[in-house]
């Protein structure tokens, strides 16, 4: 059976899960694309090992595409549209998770504070919208807190 219909039939059967299963389908038919108009039994473990890896460096990224791949592929088994997995069985070992920062009560300080300079032309309520948006970022541990603190420092 093609590559195209078993994923077409996988998706037809998964419940609508809103944007995780959108990101889940997007990875299928950029799969589908990278493996071209084949057989699903013609798909090679070189092929997939390509396709897991992708042209950046070794990442989490590897993982959520070996779980997507991992179901698509226990579901062609289980409908016998495929004998057998080319799935990788050994895992590349990931680099460590970035360890997160934690800046000072002072570092903090320092960063809201320097929102005051910030004006732009004649708005004076730039300051108050950057002071805010920091606060928000950084008291719900948002990650984009650290870059746009990050982007901050040249004021400081």
């Amino acid at each position: 059976m093609m590559l195209t219909h078993v994923v077409d039939a996988y998706l037809a059967k998964q419940p609508s899960l809103g944007a995780r299963f959108d990101s889940t389908e997007v990875l299928l038919r950029r799969f589908c694309r990278a493996m071209g108009n084949r057989d699903i039994s013609e798909v090679t473990h070189e092929a997939v090992a390509e396709f897991l890896q992708d042209k950046g460096a070794l990442s989490a990224t590897w993982t959520l595409r070996y779980r997507v791949l991992s179901r698509l592929y226990r579901f062609a088994i289980s409908r016998g549209y495929a004998a057998s997995s080319p799935l990788p069985t050994t895992f590349p070992k990931l680099p460590p998770q970035q360890t997160p920062y934690v800046y000072s009560t002072e570092e903090l300080r320092r960063f809201l504070d320097a929102t005051s300079i910030l004006k732009v032309g004649h708005r004076p309520h730039v300051p108050a919208m950057y002071r805010t948006l920091l606060l928000l970022l950084y008291g719900s541990g948002c990650a984009l807190a650290r870059r746009f603190v990050w982007s901050c420092k040249k004021w400081i």
